[in-house]
């Protein structure tokens, strides 16, 4: 217990400036996870498998990867930090805004961009956003259709909408004023982590219709107005999970509740393990993983192995060597 409510220090709010990515957003973000590609790279698990990691982090759609891929760049040496924004109500067709900042040569990634274009036609087209270049990104279905544009020599930006590319060039130009609710821009400025993958969420009447094991933990869950998950990479990879609640009778509830789904999934995540060895590290994290209430909050940690995630990314690049029923 003492550990969790240490490690719980780095991830509540605290008092701080607002991030200037909130100018970046959509209106609709209430999900934002950032990743310090860094930080991953130079860890002693990412040594050894880095490439793979980011790759498997920045591959939140096939939209992102092509996006990515088109410029040439090398994700772990030419990006540093990494901003994801997602609409919790529009999971059923998620199209991630995401902000990729680093340093490049702007002549050689356009013309890597064109090049790519040339020879992708189906993965890329550069188009026209007002007057500034920018590419469109199609999907299987012309409604998984994205955007992206190189917004200066240090961001890239992969966008929902050509208004949203449009906003972003808006920001980085210094004329964009924050549209994210104020909720969602409080729990920016105020919740920060070292860990080098951070997820903050505004969740208040969002999770009426999310369906859980336990359906007393579904009531309980539609009470949480914030959440908070920090993953830290070393050789081995951590989690932990901060819920708001109301108040310490419902944190209570909510940590035990969840306590005891954990366990649920974990049972039918074991059904399927043997046809999906992949998600090994999943069934580990879950079986380590302790929750217990702070005050209002409820706080959730565990672990994973670091050579259970070499496996599980070993098994995702060579899926034919999969076992059988």
């Amino acid at each position: 217990m003492r550990r969790l409510l240490l490690a719980a220090l780095l991830v509540l709010p605290s008092m701080a400036k607002s991030a200037d990515v909130t100018t970046y957003l959509p209106a609709d973000t209430d999900v934002v996870v950032t990743i310090q590609v860094r930080q991953i790279a130079e860890s002693e698990l990412g040594k050894k498998v880095g490439v793979d990691l980011i790759k498997e982090l920045l591959g939140f759609s096939k939209q992102a990867t092509a996006a990515v891929e088109a410029t040439g760049l090398d994700p772990l040496k030419d990006f540093e930090l990494v901003t994801v924004g997602m609409d919790l109500d529009k999971l059923d067709n998620p199209k991630p805004f995401a902000l990729l900042e680093g340093k490049w040569d702007m002549k050689k990634v356009e013309a890597a961009i064109e090049a790519y274009a040339k020879a992708n036609p189906t993965k890329l087209a550069t188009i026209k956003v007002g007057e500034k270049a920018a590419y469109k990104l199609p999907g299987s279905k012309p409604q998984d259709m994205m955007f992206g544009a190189l917004l200066d020599d240090s961001k890239l930006v992969i966008a929902a909408t050509e208004a949203d590319v449009t906003a972003a060039f808006e920001a980085a130009e210094g004329k964009r004023k924050p549209a994210i609710s104020k909720e969602m821009a409080n729990l920016l400025a105020t919740a920060k982590s070292p860990a080098p993958i951070f997820g903050r969420a505004w969740v208040k009447g969002k999770l009426k219709d999310l369906k859980l094991p336990n359906e007393k933990l579904q009531a309980q869950i539609a009470n949480v107005d914030w959440a908070t998950a920090a993953i830290t990479v070393t050789k081995d990879v951590s989690l932990l999970m901060t819920i708001n609640t109301p108040d310490e009778k419902t944190a209570q509830v909510v940590s035990d509740l969840l306590g005891a789904a954990i366990g649920v999934v974990r049972l039918q995540l074991l059904a399927i393990i043997e046809d999906q060895p992949e998600l090994k590290p999943l069934n580990e994290l879950l079986r380590g993983t302790r929750t217990a209430p702070n005050g209002k909050t409820v706080l959730a940690a565990g672990s994973v192995k670091g050579e259970s995630i070499e496996k599980a990314l070993k098994l995702l690049k060579t899926p034919m060597e999969r076992p059988k029923r």
